[in-house]
């Protein structure tokens, strides 16, 4: 773990606040921030919200904020972003993979390319 992924997870509570019991229950449960494992939990709840509510607006504020995080000027970011939520996303023909088309731009050419 690093500094850049601690800021990365604190940024996507602050704009996404129903993130933070899942927060509370990751470090309870781990006694410790593990950025890959919590992202992995963060993709699952993004595709439960689709499911029940693709306007819902957590859910855009927080793909908002990986989309402007996976185009900054960190690796860090990119990295954890792309191993741990976009790897984890299920695939269009499955459950919940329509939220492959919600992403923004940068997140989706990623999708394109590695899958």
């Amino acid at each position: 773990m690093n500094a850049r992924d601690i800021l990365l997870v604190a940024r996507l509570v602050e704009v996404c606040p129903p993130l933070l019991p899942l927060l509370q229950e990751h470090l309870e449960g781990y006694e410790s921030l593990l950025p890959h494992v919590f992202m992995g939990d963060v993709t699952r709840w993004a595709v439960g919200q689709y499911e029940s509510d693709p306007a819902n607006a957590d859910l855009g504020a927080l793909l908002e904020c990986l989309e402007k995080s996976f185009e900054g000027p960190y690796p860090e970011d990119h990295e954890l972003i792309a191993a741990s939520f976009l790897e984890n996303l299920p695939r269009t023909r499955d459950a919940g993979g329509g939220i492959r088309d919600f992403v923004g731009p940068a997140l989706r050419r990623h999708l394109e390319l590695y899958g």
